[in-house]
This record gives structure tokens, sequence and C-alpha cells, in this order.
């Protein structure tokens, strides 16, 4: 039995995954542990892998997107999961310390340290004649993005040629124009409301796409998710609040609100998108519902906690 099962999303960061895979590769020579390299060749193959492999540890080698497949396979396991980020935004990572170079990624295996975080749950519905259908839930590892945040994502998946930052912020400039912000219907632990809000973010992690941080004081070890509402404003009004999302601070405007709850309910009579790790779980769904896992995963973190 291999000690470790490499789980390698060759399509990961628009393609970056298998040059990844190539100089991986070359390094595992030198890793000095069983291991064992499984490409995966469609979607959902790497909750297979994960859920089939006798290892013990388990690493994701892609972008949040690949961490949430493996996650779904694994919450509430005895196995642990690595992380060597090869994707577009490998938001998660800085919420655990995983550095982003390959050889310290690699290195951090076998120095960082195992802890126990939190896994999310969230489940999108669409009024069928009236009546609400679920849609299967879903584990989450880094955060859920609704509305706004789940349309840049769509916007995203069709930008071929970028990565990072950028990216996102070309999908945020791109998505602005044409989208409108549906009247929701929210419900959290300790407060019930109906407003237009531009995008609703639960976050077991810190920042979502590619370096946002529409949570910057959540931990992925609370029993908590943070949330964040931003009001429907205008398009200068958010290009005002970009950069300090992009610093990393919370931001002091009466048009944001943050919360803490172990659940959030959102619904519309209009449709809205869901994003989960970056990856759409709801497109033009009228409900959706977010949960917390406390302490479902173990994960290997960088030396340094966060």
């Amino acid at each position: 039995m291999a000690e470790y099962t490499f789980v390698l999303n060759p399509e990961a960061g628009k393609g970056a995954g298998r040059k990844v895979g190539i100089l991986l590769e070359q390094l595992l020579s030198g890793f000095g542990r069983s291991h064992d390299l499984v490409r995966t060749e469609r979607a959902g193959h790497a909750t297979e892998i994960a859920r089939s492999t006798t290892s013990p540890f388990v690493v994701a080698v892609g972008g949040d997107g690949t961490l949430n497949e493996v996650a779904n396979a694994l919450v509430g396991s005895h196995k642990t999961i690595g992380i060597i980020p090869a994707g577009s935004g490998n938001d998660f990572i800085r919420s655990i310390g995983i550095p982003r170079s390959l050889k310290l990624a690699l290195e951090c295996l076998k120095t960082g340290h195992a802890r126990v975080i939190d896994a999310g749950r969230v489940q999108t519905g669409k009024d069928v004649n009236g009546s609400i259908q679920d849609a299967p839930e879903r584990y989450f590892v880094n955060g859920v993005g609704i509305g706004f945040d789940a349309s840049v994502a769509r916007r995203v998946s069709e930008i071929k040629h970028l990565r990072g930052t950028l990216l996102y912020l070309l999908a945020v400039l791109q998505t602005l124009g044409r989208y409108k912000s549906p009247e929701f219907h929210g419900t959290t632990d300790d407060r019930t409301w109906k407003s237009r809000e531009l995008l609703v973010a639960a976050g077991n992690g810190r920042c979502a796409g590619g370096g946002f941080y529409l949570t910057p004081e959540a931990r992925v070890d609370d029993g908590l998710l943070d949330i964040c509402i931003i009001d429907d404003v205008s398009i200068p009004k958010i290009l005002r609040l970009i950069p300090t999302v992009l610093g990393g601070k919370k931001v002091q405007d009466e048009c944001v609100t943050y919360l803490r709850s172990k659940g959030l309910a959102l619904r519309s009579s209009e449709v809205f998108n869901v994003h989960a790790d970056g990856e759409i779980v709801g497109r033009e769904v009228n409900s959706v519902k977010v949960g917390i896992v406390p302490s479902a995963l173990c994960v290997i973190g960088g030396p340094r906690q966060a």
C-alpha cells in the first residue's frame, strides 16, 4: 500500500496542472515515501480516486475545485488531505499556510502539521411549478458564493488564457455590466431579512476568487461560517470596494454586513447562481442552504498555522 496517493488534475489552472504533473513526477523520485500518482480524466474523478485509495494520505494536486472533489470523498474518514497548489486561484492554502512553490508544498507534506478543520455543506433548490426541488447536498472546504460572486465564477470558467488575481479581476469587470441583483429572503442563526443584494459569501476560509478577502477573519476550525453580505450598489461603488477586499481587510462601509452563523438559508423568486470552492453547484436556482460540519476533515497545513 502506498503511503501517499497524489490526485492530479491536468486541467487545473487552465491546463497548468499538466506542467505541474511533469515537474512533480521528477520531484517525487526523491520524495522518500511510497506513493502513487493518479491523473483525473473527468469531472468527479478525483472523488472516485480519493474514495477508493487505501493510502492514509491523499494529496489534491490542482486548485480549490480539485480539493473540493477530494474532500467530498473524505469527510468523516480517517484519511488526511495534503495539498499541492496548481489551480487558478488556490485560495484555501492562504488559510492554512501552504506555500505556493511546488517544491515547498511537497516538503510541507512531510514537515507540516496535520490539523482538524471544519467542512461546509451546501444544497441548492429550483422552483418547479411552485415547489422547491432540492439538488443533492455537497461539501465544501473554502467557501460558497451566492449571486454576483457565482456569476463571476461562471465567467472565470469561460476565460481561457489567464490565471490568478488578474483572471478574476477581468471576470469581475466583464460581469458587472450585465448582472442584476436578486431580492433575497435570508435567514441565519439569529436574524432574518429581505433585501436586494449584490452577493452573499459564506466562508470557512478567508478569501476566494483568486485573492478577494470577503471573509478575512474566518477560521477553518471554529465551527462557524463567516458571512459577507454586500448590498445592491452602483458599479463605481463596487470598484471602490475592490482594493480593500484585495488587501485582506474588512470593508468599513454601511453597504457591507459581516455575520457569523452555523447556517445560512436564502431564497428568491428571481434565479441566481451558486458556487462552492469556485465550482458552480447551482445554475439559475431559487434557494440555497449552507451549513457547517465541525471537525470534519484532517488536513496537512504549513508549519506556521494560520
